[in-house]
């Protein structure tokens, strides 16, 4: 009998999510990838929500690295434009992590959840530097989340087909909104 730990079970859940999305994603998927039988799996994880929460943790916390990378060395406006651009990214180039994690459904309530408070709150410190109330700073966050989503998940469809530039038009519609931020 073959020994498998948790974090190959959750290597092999993100391999997949990458390649076929969430709905890709099997118990009998995952045994296969790792060559054991899907009762197997029960060791470690107790049913396909239980592997998509411990996935969604670990998509949470690559994003939330590439995002503190991104900023790190930078302030206020350029650490929002080196976040944003990092964000567009890893939505590209992990489509399943990035699927997973905008479903809360599977991340409520545990310790991704942690993290994706840690998002926010990193977003926060550095629009605390700026003249806005927390009400617009959530507003603003809103603002700028929905518009990285959209164009991430436009590129990732290969939804732009117009020979313009599409890192251009991105850099475009990112400069608009951080435009409205005030004066620093």
């Amino acid at each position: 009998m073959k020994k498998i730990t948790k974090q190959e079970i959750v290597d092999v859940t993100i391999k997949i999510l990458d390649e076929q999305g969430v709905a890709g994603v099997s118990l009998k998927e995952v045994a296969g990838n790792l060559q054991i039988k899907p009762p197997s799996l029960y060791n470690h994880i107790k049913n396909r929500e239980d592997l998509l929460a411990q996935a969604a943790y670990f998509s949470l916390e690559n994003f939330y690295q590439a995002l503190l990378l991104a900023g790190v060395g930078v302030e206020k406006k350029e650490a929002l434009f080196a976040m944003s651009q990092a964000y567009r990214k890893f939505a590209v180039a992990h489509p399943g992590q990035y699927e997973l994690i905008q479903k809360q459904v599977y991340w409520e309530n545990t310790e991704a959840e942690q993290i994706s408070n840690q998002v926010v709150n990193l977003l926060q410190k550095i629009l605390d530097g700026f003249d806005l109330p927390k009400a617009e700073q959530i507003y603003f966050i809103r603002l700028l989340r929905s518009y990285l989503h959209g164009f991430s998940s436009l590129t990732g469809k290969e939804s732009f087909q117009l020979q313009e530039n599409i890192e251009e038009s991105f850099i475009y519609g990112l400069r608009i909104i951080l435009s409205k931020l005030p004066q620093e």
